[in-house]
């Protein structure tokens, strides 16, 4: 196949392909303006590779989910027996194959990449800006995902095709832009049949910049005087979007009878040629009228009619008036009977309406919900938008309209669900739409990153929950949601947990949404000790095995949070790991980030690091796979993390996020950001500067969310030679931690009563301390206690018990790479004398990277490659591929030595 001008593109097309020969994977986005090439470039790929499978976006099918998804599966739906049994369900209700639950969006991009992970293949995905976004988002996934394959997958793409540019982020793109002089003289020397002036040819190829498209078309219709240079060319000349008027001016020249045949097949995606026959018989047309388009290279072959290029069809289809548009529509509707292409009729019906028409839109309103329930959020508000065009009642309208907006809350298109939300008067609506309306307005404002969305949020759901009235679920649902709101707002929103404490009272029950909100209306009205207890209940019927998988992910942030308040690390942990493995047999991948998040966190706190890293690793691992950018991931750092490591420059990098948290109205990571700075200053004894920061965030008087940041401002204030700080810190800690009992609390107060206590005392609190906090989760606080008992033995001149001390503090220190503390440490033990060393990271090449020690742990505990797949929604292939790298690097050949070897 020749192409002009091509070649380092088609070098690197084969050198893309040739990697799956080798079993290696790769995605790749050709990105340029109509007609510069980029179906050719694949037509390229195409014809290396037998077998690939090739799909097109069709406009017309957009609004159609998981249509283009489904066209692309069709060869391989034969093997999804093979798929795991929660993939399979998703893929078949999505593909229409039978009915089901909504599959969730990931989930069917798990079986659609283990379907195509299965032999080497090409794929292609042209004129992607036209794939429905159910679609899209899960071959995008899937591109994302792919590793050891030997799958190639290329899209195709219109320069600022997409109206959300995100849903490709993280595939390689390469631009293609118009074709070097030399091979643009080439290409239209090739097109012309007469000799061609040399300075006109130059002229052509600088004025179309070099597009095939428009080189082609522009040579082929050139006079002779023109190409002779005796008569000017046209201007302007047609390219990019200029391209589309040239194809409009063509199509205008064209008969009347021979602009409907062109108008019906450019109307008809997805329609069969029998249809469009009808249907120009309807409009006074037939075969024979298509002549003059063929004639003319803008269509071959009819039926069906194959447009020269998508500008045709796109030129053919906006050059119409609005009346012949809507006469095409009203004759396609006339001849779709069958039940199961209702939701092609009913679009058709809806783009022939001339006005608001209440039974098109109830026809469209059925079709959201048939598209709802094949898992298309995003058709769902497709349909329920143009429901609410073509509704002539000023209620229903607004009502639809709110609808719609739910729908692109759930599809993910947040800033599309406030747009509609802002065309409707929410005072006028009825109760419980108004509270819907609003709900999604505090939700949808939260994730499209408004600034005002935290500070607001909460009491936007509580405005939700008043107008829900005696609807007491969705009122109790809308007050559950503004808790979680103020977990995340804290101080910076614009009510206050009174506020919100009070709305919780009146809705408590004895159900676990009741029992969640009556720990929060206790914790926040009846103070620490009372409500400690109401909080150990609610936690109590989260962590009940009975509670359904799906309430556990949805109550996960305010399950955590609760037992963050009260110090409860156990029934925090059991809330991790079950969410952890329901989000990863469910699918559900937003979830498992959320779980991922919050395990990171809870495992710097309790200086579990190496817990934090598989958490963080894993975190950044799926945002890449489901699209978030870099700019999105900030949110998701975890500064106290980075603390506890103290790389270079980390102040620098850590204490900008307070301005930024305070502009968006987190408090909540706002102020973990201060505390993680305050841990740093512990660390390298800046006790001022820690006793600043935690000032901040302390209340005292009324021990309350921060309550395990007491024990750092009492070490703080007391070094930093405030002791009436440290004994007001240290009253509010004895309060807390003998309301709470737990181990940890227990544990931390001992270490606060040794650092006050006199010489004659302090060593028993001291070894109380390291007694208690042994059999907890805070391997943080007993390296500190160690720690400190090691600093409090070396001034009293007890050299030996002071080195056994400090020695178990930097063993425990270097074993999670706490540095800072580590250091701190090992200037202690120079101090007594002895000689630290500094241990030596391992090298890159012996190193597990941490998807690596995720493959290699779940195979050390007798995972098979298809399940270690599924936990870590890879495929197989790639599995096998880390696995063979593991046992390389560890020096091990099977699953028996790899037990015997990987230890935690």
């Amino acid at each position: 196949m020749r192409l002009f001008g091509r070649s380092v593109e088609c070098a690197a097309l084969d050198e893309v392909i040739a990697g799956t020969r080798a079993g290696r994977s790769a995605s790749l986005v050709l990105r340029g303006e109509a007609g510069v090439g980029k179906t050719t470039l694949l037509r390229y790929a195409e014809s290396t590779c037998p077998g690939a499978l090739w799909i097109g976006g069709v406009e017309a099918e957009a609004r159609f989910p998981y249509a283009a998804l489904h066209r692309l599966l069709i060869p391989l739906l034969a093997g999804r027996d093979r798929l795991p049994a929660s993939q399979r369900a998703a893929v078949q209700v999505a593909c229409g194959l039978t009915d089901g639950p909504p599959p969730d969006l990931y989930l069917v991009s798990l079986a659609a990449l283990t379907l195509l992970a299965e032999a080497p293949r090409l794929v292609v995905v042209d004129d992607a800006q036209w794939l429905d976004r159910e679609s899209l988002r899960a071959l995008a996934f899937v591109a994302r995902r792919l590793h050891a394959e030997g799958v190639v997958l290329l899209f195709g793409l219109r320069t600022e095709g997409l109206d959300q540019p995100d849903l490709l982020a993280g595939v390689e793109v390469r631009d293609i832009t118009g074709l070097d002089r030399e091979a643009a003289v080439a290409l239209l020397a090739g097109v012309v049949d007469t000799r061609l002036d040399p300075a006109l040819a130059d002229q052509i190829a600088a004025a179309t910049g070099g597009n095939p498209l428009a080189l082609t078309d522009l040579g082929r219709e050139l006079t002779a005087d023109q190409l002779r240079g005796a008569r000017p060319l046209p201007e302007p000349v047609p390219i990019g979007s200029r391209l589309e008027a040239h194809y409009s001016t063509r199509i205008r020249a064209l008969p009347a009878r021979t602009r409907t045949w062109l108008l019906l097949a450019a109307a008809n995606a997805g329609g069969t040629d029998m249809q469009l026959i009808e249907a120009a018989h309807r409009l006074g047309t037939d075969l024979a009228d298509a002549a003059p388009a063929e004639t003319d290279r803008l269509v071959t072959g009819s039926p069906p009619a194959t447009f020269r290029h998508p500008l045709v069809r796109s030129a053919v289809y906006n050059g119409a008036t609005s009346a012949d548009r809507r006469a095409v529509h009203e004759a396609l509707a006339a001849v779709i009977t069958g039940t199961a292409e209702a939701d092609r009729r009913a679009w058709h019906l809806a783009a022939a309406a001339d006005g608001p028409d209440e039974a098109v839109a109830a026809e469209l309103e059925r079709c959201a919900d048939r598209a709802g329930a094949r898992g298309g959020h995003t058709a769902r508000h497709t349909f329920l938008s143009r429901a609410a065009e073509l509704t002539p009642e000023p209620g229903t309208r607004a009502i639809r309209q709110v609808q719609a907006a739910a729908a692109a809350l759930t599809a993910g298109a947040f800033a599309r669900a406030l747009l509609l939300l802002d065309a409707v008067d929410e005072t006028g609506l009825p109760g419980p739409a108004r509270g819907s309306a609003l709900l999604t307005r505090a939700i949808a404002a939260v994730n499209a990153g408004v600034p005002t969305g935290p500070r607001d949020g909460a009491a936007i759901c509580l405005a939700a929950a008043e107008a829900f009235g005696d609807d007491r679920d969705r009122a109790r649902a809308a007050v559950i949601q503004a808790v979680e709101q103020m977990i995340g707002a804290e101080h910076l929103a614009s009510v206050t947990e009174a506020e919100v404490a009070a709305a919780a009272a009146e809705l408590a029950g004895t159900d676990l949404d009741g029992l969640l909100l009556a720990g929060y209306a206790a914790w926040i009205t009846e103070g620490f000790e009372r409500g400690v207890p109401a909080l150990r209940r609610a936690v109590a019927a989260i962590t009940d095995p009975a509670t359904p998988d799906e309430t556990l992910l949805a109550r996960i942030v305010i399950g955590v949070n609760f037992c963050n308040l009260i110090w409860d690390d156990e029934p925090k942990q059991v809330i991790l790991e079950r969410a952890e493995m329901a989000a990863r047999r469910t699918g559900a991948l937003h979830a498992l980030d959320l779980v991922h998040f919050l395990g990171a966190m809870t495992g710097a706190v309790l200086g579990r690091l190496a817990d934090a890293d598989r958490h963080d690793a894993a975190g950044q691992r799926l945002r890449r796979s489901i699209g978030l950018t870099a700019d999105q991931e900030l949110v998701w750092r975890h500064p106290e993390l980075l603390t506890w490591r103290a790389p270079p420059g980390v102040r620098e990098t850590v204490r900008p996020a307070l301005e930024v948290f305070e502009m968006l109205h987190l408090g909540g990571m706002q102020a973990v950001t201060r505390l993680s700075l305050a841990l740093l200053d512990i660390a390298e004894g800046d006790y001022a500067s820690a006793r600043e920061l935690l000032g901040g965030v302390v209340e005292f008087g009324r021990p309350h969310r921060y309550a395990w940041a007491l024990p750092d401002l009492v070490e703080a204030a007391l070094r930093s030679g405030d002791r009436p700080t440290a004994m007001l810190a240290y009253a509010d800690l004895v309060l807390t931690a003998r309301a709470s009992d737990a181990p940890r609390a227990r544990g931390l107060l001992a270490r606060c009563t040794a650092l006050l206590a006199g010489v004659d005392e302090a060593e028993e609190h001291y070894r109380q301390a390291i007694e208690e906090l042994a059999g907890t989760l805070g391997h943080g606080d007993l390296a500190r206690a160690h720690l400190l008992y090691g600093e409090w033995l070396r001034r009293r001149r007890r050299r030996r018990d002071a080195r056994g001390q400090l020695s178990l503090a930097l063993a425990m220190f270097t074993e999670v790479r706490a540095e800072a503390f580590a250091e701190r440490t090992r200037q202690e033990l120079r101090a007594l004398g002895d000689s630290v060393l500094v241990p030596v990271p391992p090298s890159d090449e012996t190193a597990l990277t941490p998807q690596e020690t995720a493959v290699a742990r779940l195979a050390r505990d007798g995972g098979t490659n298809a399940e270690i797949a599924a936990h870590l929604f890879l495929s197989a292939n790639t599995v096998d591929y880390h696995l063979r790298k593991v046992y390389r690097k560890l020096g091990v050949r099977s699953r028996r030595q790899l037990r015997q070897t990987l230890h935690d």
